[in-house]
């Protein structure tokens, strides 16, 4: 067996520990970091809704796409590309 010598003595202050206010005060501390990000999270996420022009907003690329053609004119569309897609799906003899 191993001859060990004996852990040294502690030196300087002992911690004896946070007081409750202490805890109350850190508590708070995280708690308010917290709302600053979630803050800080909305607002970067609304950012990104305001510079993406493709599916949000009335100025976004698929409302100015949907507003090119009115109803008639995609039924049209439908039907051309029902007949175009109707001979992959019939059954062959």
């Amino acid at each position: 067996m191993f001859k060990l010598p004996p852990y040294p003595a502690p030196t300087g202050p002992v911690w004896k520990g946070m007081t409750l206010d202490e805890m109350r005060m850190r508590r708070t501390l995280v708690q308010a970091r917290m709302e600053i990000q979630k803050f800080k999270m909305t607002s970067q996420i609304e950012g990104m809704k305001t510079r993406t022009p493709l599916f949000g907003g009335p100025n976004s690329m698929l409302s100015r796409f949907s507003g090119m053609f009115s109803f008639a004119e995609y039924a049209f569309f439908a039907i051309k590309v029902f007949k175009l897609l109707s001979p992959m799906f019939r059954r062959k003899k």
